[in-house]
């Protein structure tokens, strides 16, 4: 079903086999990941801003406050890059870096409203949110296979 979608090329560069339904795809998920950053609802975006004071709520606020729009501002900007280079044959390491954490963090956002954990989930046809599985698992190996080609690069 799946084939290989990125190969490190002879100059040095990843060259991009996703074809225009998967860049598309890429194209809107990334698109309805600025909305949620933007909107920034808690719920959603939770596994982005991780707590890093569990036990002190003043030092987490703080904590917060100070990380949060600096946060905001790089991942805006990995969406911006990602669908500045959605259509490239080739893309570079960095813009590779980019791609990956941008993608996971749709797989966060995407796993914290599926209620996903680290095991492998059955997708049932006749569940409402079958569609929004389906993306996270194909979300998953593009981020996988992009890791593999960028590992394979070190």
């Amino acid at each position: 079903m799946f084939r290989r979608l990125f190969a490190l090329t002879r100059d040095g560069q990843i060259s991009v086999r996703l074809d225009d339904t998967m860049r598309a795809l890429l194209r809107q998920a990334t698109e309805e990941l600025r909305e949620v950053l933007l909107v920034d609802e808690p719920d959603l975006t939770r596994r982005l801003y991780p707590t890093a004071y569990p036990d002190d709520e003043e030092l987490e606020g703080d904590y917060q406050e100070m990380v949060h729009d600096q946060l905001l501002m790089q991942r805006l900007d990995g969406i911006d890059q990602l669908q500045a280079s959605i259509d490239d044959e080739k893309i570079s390491f960095d813009v590779a870096d980019v791609w990956m954490n941008t993608i996971n963090q749709l797989r966060l956002v995407l796993g914290t409203q599926l209620d996903v954990g680290e095991e492998q989930v059955e997708i049932d046809e006749d569940d409402p949110l079958a569609t929004s599985h389906v993306i996270y698992q194909v979300l998953s190996y593009v981020l996988e296979e992009l890791t593999k080609v960028r590992l394979g690069s070190l």
